[in-house]
């Protein structure tokens, strides 16, 4: 099993989610006491395979990849066939069914079936043992939809009810579906491969054949539309060929075995500066562990943007039979879980996935330098910089606000000079490293995996007290066989 990474005409590579196989509820009641719209009843109950689907809608970036390297005509608001500046993160719009089919080609992906992205955003049948049948209006649950959890009537982060355009993908975690699957309600309409048909649903009565003429569904609603429309049952169709300013999509896939697959983030070779100088840093004591500050050269490598989350170390699970982490109820991972980083895992555990995944922990040689950048400086105290840590930037001095681990990617102003993300507060990240005093010698023996030593951690968790925690030079160690609700880790090429 291979965490993939793209290049040439491969280089659209999401962030992907796995539904497992299994039941769930597909459409409305048609006596309830809100009144579904014609076109959602009858209600069933359909068992799909498993499946993979984005985490979040194609973005603009992603799609004007696709535009440069196949010559596709860019969408018709684009200025010289760029997305405007500020926009690349949004999700791509005024795309036709067509133009979304067009990308799925080049990016060997395909759409979604419209009960492919119901069960994505309403969950399984049942979401535990002895649990009442999974109806959830929208795919955080029955609650109201609010600002806090998406973009829809114009509302959201301060916008007036009149605000036009999508927001960047990804801004409201808080709006997850039990998957772990973000923005499917607001936002934009997301095209699926499905014909607009009646139900009940059936995927062998042609409405899944590319080749039948007729309109197709859309699904989730719009940052124009009321909570109706953003429900997860709500259905919409249109002719293959429209275009408009709340039409996107987002991507799916099928493998007999899931490959899972991670956004990766390019480091370049060269030195930077490793450890802390011998001063204070805003009140916090250097530890003797990071002295003394030293340059080191390293090789160009990847990085992941976020550490493994659950849904990825399930699926490790499933294919080896490894134990699965100790706090999922009889093995089985939570929903809620699925977009978390995985927790409870030793160093060894790490080592498994990764032979298994072919990949490998980062030394904290890399770390650090995906962390903190090779700037002229070269020490910026955290991995956006200098700034005191803040709420918006990590997850860090648990409270009762704050109490385990939130999905990864939470917090996009906490990034590093790369991109990486939670690398401060989270959990805290086992690396190849044995520990050893500086400076950093990678020939040494503390990159031996047999070497007897505890192992470096890095990061600082949601646990962490203090911001000392979660600088970049900050070091920890453990001996390889512990296990905490706030130790993970993250993976490299």
């Amino acid at each position: 099993m291979v965490y993939h990474h793209f290049t040439g005409a491969d280089m659209y590579t999401p962030t992907w989610l796995t539904v497992p196989a299994g039941p769930f509820t597909m459409g409305s009641d048609a006596r309830d006491t809100a009144p579904p719209l014609a076109n959602e009843f009858p209600q069933q109950h359909l068992v799909l395979e498993h499946y993979r689907i984005s985490r979040v809608p194609v973005t603009n970036a992603q799609y004007q990849t696709f535009c440069v390297a196949t010559g596709h005509a860019a969408p018709g608001h684009w200025r010289a066939a760029a997305p405007a500046a500020g926009t690349e993160l949004c999700p791509v719009t005024y795309v036709s069914w067509h133009d979304a089919q067009a990308f799925c080609v080049w990016a060997k992906v395909r759409l979604p079936s419209e009960a492919e992205w119901e069960k994505a955003s309403r969950g399984p049948l049942t979401v535990a043992p002895g649990a009442t049948p999974n109806q959830r209006w929208w795919p955080w649950g029955d609650t109201l939809p609010d600002a806090t959890r998406c973009h829809f009537d114009g509302h959201a982060q301060g916008l007036a009810p009149a605000a036009q355009g999508v927001l960047p993908v990804g801004q409201f975690p808080l709006g997850a579906s039990p998957y772990g699957v973000l923005d499917m309600a607001g936002h934009a309409w997301e095209w699926t491969n499905s014909r607009y048909r009646a139900y009940p649903y059936r995927a062998d009565d042609g409405r899944e054949d590319l080749r039948q003429p007729g309109a197709r569904v859309l699904r989730g609603g719009s940052y124009q539309d009321g909570p109706g429309p953003i429900r997860c049952a709500a259905r919409h169709s249109m002719v293959c060929g429209v275009r408009d300013v709340y039409i996107g999509f987002r991507v799916a896939a099928t493998s007999a075995s899931p490959t899972l697959a991670l956004d990766w983030v390019d480091i370049p070779a060269g030195p930077f500066v490793l450890g802390s100088q011998k001063v204070a840093l805003r009140g916090s004591a250097v530890l003797g562990s990071e002295l003394p500050q030293h340059q080191v050269q390293l090789a160009a490598f990847r990085i992941a943007q976020v550490p493994v989350i659950n849904s990825a170390y399930a699926e490790f699970v499933r294919a080896t039979g490894t134990p699965a982490p100790p706090h999922w109820p009889k093995g089985v991972l939570p929903a809620r879980l699925y977009d978390h980083p995985v927790t409870h895992v030793d160093w060894h555990d790490a080592q498994a996935f990764c032979r298994w995944a072919e990949v490998r922990l980062p030394s904290e040689a890399e770390w650090e330098k995906a962390a903190r950048g090779a700037g002229s400086a070269g020490a910026a105290i955290y991995p956006w910089g200098d700034a005191a840590p803040d709420s918006g930037r990590l997850n860090y001095r648990r409270n009762r606000k704050r109490l385990a681990t939130t999905p990864v990617g939470h917090y996009p102003r906490g990034a590093s000079p790369y991109g990486a993300l939670d690398m401060a507060g989270n959990v805290w990240e086992w690396v190849s490293s044995a520990y050893a005093p500086y400076p950093y010698q990678a020939d040494d023996g503390r990159e031996d995996p047999a070497a007897p030593s505890q192992r470096v951690l890095r990061g600082g968790s949601f646990a962490s007290p203090h911001a000392s925690f979660v600088r970049c030079a900050m070091r920890s160690l453990s001996y390889p066989t512990r296990r905490r609700e706030h130790i993970g880790f993250r993976v490299a090429l």
